[in-house]
């Protein structure tokens, strides 16, 4: 397995010099990340001085709060990012399509944001028990905004990394159905800890297909052409 990824390495030789070359032009993606988390910290504190729409339905009262769910939810986070990592030091074409797909969906879901500001009125308070578990969920409570929810960002970015597992030689097939379990577990975990409602991850859905359009159906299409 070393062997094979230090043959992937696609940085051999590599100095900041060589930025200018056709091959590592991919790079400059990762100028996105900073203006996404100026945006989002931005938008998100502008939301809460706004009147923003409360986003709810009948069926979030009939999902129980289970604090265990806190688990795969953050795990979202180095989920994503050791996949932006991975693809990018070892599998470049997929980490430009997963680039793509990112852009994309998180751009629709902050214009969103800034166009109709929404969010969640359904954390807890107090929480209904006390242990190592709801613990987490007070501090994730503490350091996030309960504005900017709907479409589910959580959601979109997930499955972006299961379409990349997909995509990628080294995790697609037989061992991509691990990418969707812990995807699916995370779209779970937003409702079951009361971050968002049902609803965001139903409008979801619909980012996710044109982010999957932009960022990946173009190799399937070229991979069903004829030559």
């Amino acid at each position: 397995m070393w062997e094979d990824l230090k043959k992937d390495w696609a940085f051999k030789d590599f100095h900041f010099r060589d930025l200018r070359k056709k091959e590592y032009r991919h790079v400059f993606l990762l100028l996105y990340w900073p203006f996404f988390v100026v945006a989002f910290f931005l938008v998100g504190a502008i939301a809460q001085e706004k009147d923003y729409a409360v986003i709810h339905c009948g069926l979030d009262d009939m999902i129980p709060f289970c604090e265990y769910f806190v688990i795969p939810y953050i795990i979202w986070f180095p989920f994503w990012i050791l996949m932006v990592l991975y693809t990018l030091g070892f599998e470049p074409k997929t980490f430009v399509r997963l680039m793509k797909y990112l852009i994309v969906t998180l751009t629709i879901t902050m214009t969103i944001y800034v166009i109709w500001p929404n969010g969640q009125d359904m954390w807890p308070d107090p929480l209904p028990r006390k242990n190592f578990f709801t613990w987490i969920v007070g501090i994730v409570y503490s350091t996030d905004h309960n504005t900017n929810v709907c479409p589910s960002e959580h959601v979109s970015t997930a499955f972006g990394v299961v379409f990349a597992a997909m995509d990628s030689k080294r995790f697609s097939g037989k061992r991509s159905i691990w990418f969707w379990i812990i995807a699916i577990a995370i779209t779970l975990s937003v409702v079951y800890i009361k971050q968002h409602s049902v609803l965001d991850i139903l409008a979801a859905i619909p980012v996710i297909l044109i982010g999957y359009f932009v960022g990946f159906f173009p190799k399937r299409r070229e991979k069903t052409e004829p030559s």
